[in-house]
């Protein structure tokens, strides 16, 4: 049994104790990931099904609720647990035939970049989210979000038609006049709501063009795009904007520059 991890009763679960989680130099929080990470190896917890919850993880490790909710935003950031508001946190569903890279990069240098093309405000107000949207904010069945639909482009045409959605509270800041070229709307909200952004998730996969896409990025409905989709999160891993992005074939490219890590580090 290796630390942490539980043994059954016909009850359940029992706790083991906390012992079994060492002071030393790798850190608590590591620790609990790294176990929690084995038993979802293990088949423990299986797809789709729930952890415990944090006051329960914390009675079986005992550790503090701080160093439960490092561990989760990491497995969480390595997308093995996926969040669902006033719920919980559960095993992300595999998708079977589908080859999955993770990569890690300064949020700040990116933004620096972004937000560079002109901008045309299609429309801003509160809408029922569609269900990719709702998930990823972590909002209740029914509670509405703030969408922003956005083209931006080049002066030889279109380049990105997209679709942004922010919990209520945070979208209701946003005017038309806020969205500017040279701004990513993610920092409007920052500088609005006096809050800060620590991270960002990114999902980029193929796509059909489909409607309404085709008819702002001027192709045709069955055409082959690039989509992206971008989750913002602020301190204690809340989300505060989704935004999905679908790209012109012709108009855009995708370049990573992979550089070796400095000696000693």
């Amino acid at each position: 049994m290796t630390a942490g991890q539980l043994g059954r009763t016909p009850d359940g679960p029992r706790s083991v104790p906390s012992r079994l989680l060492h002071d030393g130099p790798l850190p608590l929080y590591h620790q609990l990931e790294q176990d929690l990470t084995q038993r979802i190896s293990d088949g423990e917890f299986g797809p789709g099904e729930p952890l415990p919850t944090e006051e329960r993880i914390c009675e079986q490790y005992g550790v503090s609720r701080i160093t439960v909710r490092r561990a989760l935003e990491s497995l969480f950031g390595h997308g093995l647990i996926v969040r669902r508001r006033g719920v919980g946190s559960f095993v992300a569903e595999r998708r079977e035939g589908v080859r999955s890279v993770r990569l890690s990069g300064s949020l700040d240098e990116f933004l620096a970049t972004a937000g560079m093309l002109e901008m045309e405000v299609l429309a801003l107000g509160p809408v029922d989210p569609p269900a990719e949207a709702r998930e990823a904010l972590e909002l209740a069945e029914g509670e509405q979000a703030v969408r922003l639909e956005v083209v931006s482009g080049l002066s030889a045409g279109p380049v990105i038609y997209l679709e942004v959605y922010f919990p209520l509270a945070i979208g209701s800041v946003l005017t038309r006049a806020d969205i500017v070229a040279g701004s990513p709307v993610v920092r409007i909200i920052e500088r609005k709501l006096s809050l800060r952004v620590v991270h960002a998730q990114q999902l980029v996969e193929p796509a059909l063009a489909g409607e309404p896409t085709a008819t702002h990025l001027g192709l045709a409905p069955d055409a082959p795009i690039l989509r992206i989709r971008r989750t913002y999160f602020a301190a204690g891993d809340r989300p505060i904007e989704v935004a999905i992005l679908r790209y012109h074939p012709e108009r855009y490219q995708y370049m990573i520059d992979f550089r070796t890590r400095p000696a000693g580090l």
